[in-house]
């Protein structure tokens, strides 16, 4: 049994795409004089200047922004260092010492059960940890070097 690639989502596999079209899109419509585009935007922005005359509702929007900003690199943080986590993991059960592939399982354990996790995420190191403890499942290669990244 091999473990499957590790699924993306919509938007990991677009990138800045979507949200770029989202802002450049409605710009060009409205640039180009599209009727109801024209409208709803003038209209959103007639809102926002109203808002300029209410200081406290301005405040507290700026406020609750940084919060959500906050929040979201909060969260992005703590996924990149997991993920480092779990790929020094993955090279440590490679290794060829036996300690350090213990080392690396124990990792992978307790970096399967952390707290935060997307489903996705834990479903796939759960699926890892299967194969390393199949003993007829997945073993690595010991060839000198990757096909697809040149490294042994």
């Amino acid at each position: 049994m091999t473990t499957p690639a590790k699924p993306r989502s919509f938007l990991s596999n677009r990138g800045l795409l979507v949200p770029l079209g989202l802002i450049v899109f409605p710009t060009l419509l409205y640039m180009a004089g599209v009727p109801g585009v024209v409208v709803a935007l003038d209209g959103f922005w007639e809102g926002v200047d109203r808002l300029a005359e209410h200081p406290r509702i301005w405040s507290f929007l700026t406020a609750l922004s940084w919060a959500v900003a906050a929040f979201f690199v909060y969260r992005f943080y703590r996924l990149y260092h997991w993920d480092k986590r779990v790929s020094s993991a993955m090279e440590a059960v490679m290794n060829p010492s036996v300690v350090r592939q213990e080392l690396g399982r124990r990792s992978l354990h307790h970096l399967a059960t952390a707290k935060g996790l997307p489903k996705d995420e834990r479903a796939w190191l759960a699926s890892v940890l299967d194969d390393l403890h199949d003993p007829e499942g997945f073993r690595p290669s010991r060839a000198p070097a990757c096909e697809r990244c040149g490294r042994g």
